[in-house]
């Protein structure tokens, strides 16, 4: 019983920390909104996010995404493996972001399902 107890607190343990560092794929077209960098989700809602890097910061996207050469009109869909954080505890797409992990994809063109209609 005393066994039972130490794993399942064990377990517990890890996975109230692995919720903190839960990351999950975002599929969507980049958008500039100012100077940040938002990605617009290929869902039927296209929720859009502010995209920061790892560390939560907006300056490092632009590289983290190589976009130094992009043209300015361009669509570009990237797949991002990256963690959702809802600024002041609010859940808002207005506010929420994206801190990426890393980049599993990028290509040119759109993955909204109107654009086909274009």
């Amino acid at each position: 019983m005393k066994t039972w107890l130490v794993m399942t607190s064990l377990l517990l343990g890890l996975s109230a920390h692995a919720e903190t560092q839960a990351v999950d794929l975002f599929t969507g077209t980049l958008e500039k909104n100012g100077s940040e960098w938002m990605l617009k989700r290929c869902d039927a809602a296209k929720s859009r996010y502010l995209l920061r890097d790892s560390n939560g910061e907006a300056s490092g996207v632009e590289a983290l995404l190589a976009l130094q050469n992009a043209r300015p009109q361009e669509v570009i869909t990237v797949s991002l493996l990256a963690g959702y954080h809802a600024q002041d505890g609010k859940h808002s797409l207005h506010i929420a972001s994206l801190h990426i992990a890393s980049v599993q994809g990028r290509k040119q063109g759109s993955c909204h399902l109107d654009a086909l209609f274009d």
